[in-house]
């Protein structure tokens, strides 16, 4: 295998070790740009000399605005090499969650699209950089803005003299420190940022290449950017293996079947519902995928149908289960796992992993019993950004991880996700917190009471549902609701149903009785 070292410390280091065996192969396509490995070498040279012309330190943060692309790449490499931490803002976020995410995060750097995919930017922009002076540039990659200053004028301060300083900076990067900051969230409702190392970034592609060994595969990339698959299970994985990331801006299931074909492409990891989409295609019985060699999931279960349309590709099927906080895949579906396997299962505990499958007060779940999936390693995330509580709350009291998904134990050792100790649900392959949906609802002055869950839906794998309680002699529509949450959340969290009641069970102490319980239950 072409792979990086053992021995690497940083991710950027996937780039430079293939940029000097194979400079002309091709790392990155997005449209009609084309980078060899010797081409983003020099682009994240040029981001990371130009990251420290303006003052960007070690442990500063960086954030971009950006679709997956070759331009998003090279930034948040750039932005890794000299020990600063990148951040991802979805571009499906509304304002009050841009403003969240910065609030926090505080970036010095914030690297952005005025306009993407029709959506103009620019009222977004202004008003982060007007309200958080931590933003000492504000860097447009296609249009001017206001207080903004262009990407090309940005990277031409780095031009000249700063060899130097780029070197030393590469080299204080060390294994264990935090690379990026993905957002995440809880039941408490609003995103936290988990600290993802090098160091579990690395072991991923490397426990990745183990279970799907490949040589310089060429890997479709149609991941969000703020998400760890995004950065991680496609990105730093294509990288590693000397592969080629083919980016898909926005996902479409005709134009994926398109780039499958035309890009050659050998490696496809996507979400349950992307596969359904592209199984559900005109084009999914014309397109040649002969090239496919694995195709492979994680993040929710996949129907039984779907996996059987799959099989007839020639590409082998696999799943596994990560999280962010892992910052990697913990579990893999073995080669020619059945069926059922597939369909039901997250596959076993990788076998260099300290993984557990625990009752309360720590006690090993066995065969056909049911536990919270636990781990322990020098690869977990290295901690909550400005969040110790939170931090110390994610462990147990003999320091493993709880990642809050409820398994059942087979006979053969596969794991089966039977539920989770918190309440958030996957819709379409993206983490759903109710608590921060809750929130945005009960800010409308006409709503007394709300309960969010995730209900099973058979294209999205689950999709919110709001039940939902006015105030006193007050009027409430699901249409209303409806626009409400989506002037404030994230279209792929705003709820698919909004369940009108003139009053939702309460406890006896005046909180709602069992969510689960409101499901089925007359208004």
């Amino acid at each position: 295998m072409n792979a990086l070292p053992v021995d690497a410390r940083r991710i950027g280091q996937c780039v430079e070790f293939h940029a000097a065996r194979e400079p002309h192969r091709e790392a990155a396509v997005h449209g009609k740009t084309r980078l060899g490995y010797r081409d983003l070498d020099h682009a994240v040279s040029r981001w990371a000399r130009a990251l420290l012309a303006a003052g960007v330190s070690r442990g500063d943060r960086v954030a971009s605005l950006t679709p997956p692309s070759t331009e998003w790449l090279s930034i948040m490499l750039g932005t890794t090499e000299i020990g600063a931490v990148w951040t991802g803002y979805h571009p499906r976020y509304r304002m009050p969650e841009f403003r969240h995410v910065t609030e926090l995060a505080e970036p010095t750097v914030l690297v952005a699209l005025r306009r993407i995919h029709g959506r103009d930017y620019a009222d977004e922009l202004t008003d982060l950089k007007e309200r958080h002076p931590s933003i000492g540039h504000l860097v447009m990659l296609d249009e001017p803005l206001d207080g903004g200053v262009m990407v090309s004028e940005f990277l031409a301060g780095g031009d000249a003299g700063l060899d130097g300083d780029l070197r030393a900076a590469r080299s204080a990067v060390g294994p264990d420190d935090t690379a990026v900051l993905i957002f995440t969230s809880g039941t408490t409702g609003r995103p936290k940022a988990a600290m993802i190392k090098h160091r579990a970034l690395l072991t991923g592609a490397a426990v990745e290449n183990e279970h799907w060994p490949m040589d310089r595969p060429r890997l479709l990339h149609m991941m969000p950017v703020n998400h760890i698959a995004g950065v991680g299970m496609v990105g730093v994985f294509g990288l590693y293996v000397g592969g080629t990331l083919v980016f898909q801006d926005r996902f479409d299931p005709g134009d994926m079947l398109r780039l499958l074909e035309e890009e050659r492409i050998d490696h496809v990891l996507g979400s349950p519902v992307q596969f359904h989409m592209m199984a559900n295609h005109p084009d999914f019985e014309c397109r040649d995928l002969s090239r496919l060699q694995y195709i492979t999931w994680g993040g929710a279960p996949m129907a039984a149908d779907l996996v059987a349309r799959l099989h007839a590709l020639p590409g082998e099927l696999r799943t596994s289960f990560g999280m962010t906080e892992l910052g990697l895949y913990v579990t893999y579906s073995e080669r020619g796992a059945d069926a059922d396997t597939l369909s039901w299962t997250i596959g076993k505990p990788h076998h260099g992993f300290d993984i557990r499958v625990a009752h309360a007060h720590g006690v090993t779940a066995g065969s056909g019993e049911q536990g919270e999936i636990q781990a322990r390693g020098d690869w977990l995330l290295a901690g909550y950004f400005r969040d110790p509580e939170a931090t110390a709350d994610a462990y147990t009291a003999d320091g493993w991880f709880r990642t809050g998904d409820v398994v059942k134990v087979w006979p053969d050792g596969n794991l089966e996700i039977v539920g989770r100790t918190k309440e958030m649900y996957i819709s379409g392959g993206f983490n759903i917190y109710p608590r921060e949906v809750e929130i945005v609802i009960e800010a409308h002055p006409d709503v007394g009471l709300v309960a969010v869950l995730g209900v099973p839906d058979e294209t999205f794998g689950e999709v919110g549902h709001a039940f939902v309680e006015p105030k006193p002699d007050r009027n409430l529509d699901a249409t209303a609701l409806d626009a409400w949450c989506r002037e404030r959340l994230a279209n792929y969290k705003t709820p698919k149903h909004f369940e009108i009641r003139p009053e939702l069970p309460r406890l006896p102490i005046g909180k709602i009785a069992l969510k689960r319980e409101l499901v089925g239950r007359g208004g």
